[in-house]
């Protein structure tokens, strides 16, 4: 054992792998809590200019905003699930009439409110709250 490594004040001698494992988890450490978090201020004297630097691990909602472009990407298995979702949705729609197509389509395409709705159509806000529960139920039953 040819290595020390200081814990308080306290040398204790270590092998030389364990020294070098130590010392790399250190600055690891090192590198998480300082390089990578902590944005930092370059102050440039000679040209009189300062200019903070950002921490490398930048805010993906920065990143949105300065343009740049994230999609979220889907597995295969995500999209064959939504695909067949959408296929079984499809069919169960063949299965209600016009009028209650038309809520559905006020309601969840055309984003109108339930008050909307209602007013549209002259009928209360409760009616139409109770044919939007039947007509969902209906379409729970595909699922």
């Amino acid at each position: 054992m040819s290595k020390e490594i200081k814990i308080g004040k306290i040398s204790v001698p270590v092998s030389d792998e364990f020294y070098k494992e130590y010392y790399q988890m250190k600055r690891r450490q090192r590198y998480l809590e300082e390089d990578v978090k902590v944005g930092r201020i370059d102050v440039d004297m000679e040209n009189e200019k300062v200019t903070f630097v950002p921490n490398k691990e930048d805010s993906l909602q920065r990143l949105i905003d300065l343009g740049a472009d994230y999609e979220d990407e889907l597995s295969v298995e995500d999209l064959v699930v939504d695909k067949a979702m959408l296929l079984i949705l499809q069919e169960a729609m063949k299965e209600l009439d016009r009028q209650e197509k038309e809520l559905i389509h006020d309601l969840f395409y055309e984003d109108m409110t339930v008050r909307e709705v209602a007013k549209k159509n002259s009928t209360s806000h409760v009616t139409v709250m109770k044919r939007r529960d039947k007509i969902l139920d209906k379409l729970r039953k595909f699922f």
